[in-house]
């Protein structure tokens, strides 16, 4: 007795639902439209900025005003020196 099942019966009708892999060139407007979709669904804007590098150095620029101010610790006691919880603006 073999338990053994037909390729039909466990791949299904090998003319309908398979794929022959990557499309050679994939379809630009499909992507660009589930790229939106995706962005939308976590909450980013729809279209990615124009320049990512002027978003970091903008990003990066704040972080070191923050440093500078002294509104971010910047880790530099020993950990057991330092608070266990990071800082809050709730009351304890």
């Amino acid at each position: 007795m073999t338990h053994h099942k037909p390729n039909r019966a466990v791949e299904g009708d090998p003319d309908h639902g398979h794929s022959r892999g990557m499309p050679r060139r994939p379809d630009e407007d499909e992507l660009e439209q589930r790229t939106v979709h995706d962005r939308e669904e976590a909450g980013l804007p729809a279209r990615a900025p124009e320049d990512p590098e002027a978003e970091y150095r903008a990003a990066q620029d704040e972080i070191d005003r923050e440093v500078d101010a002294g509104e971010l610790p910047t880790g530099e006691a020993a950990k057991k020196h330092r608070d266990p919880f990071p800082p809050t603006r709730y009351e304890r």
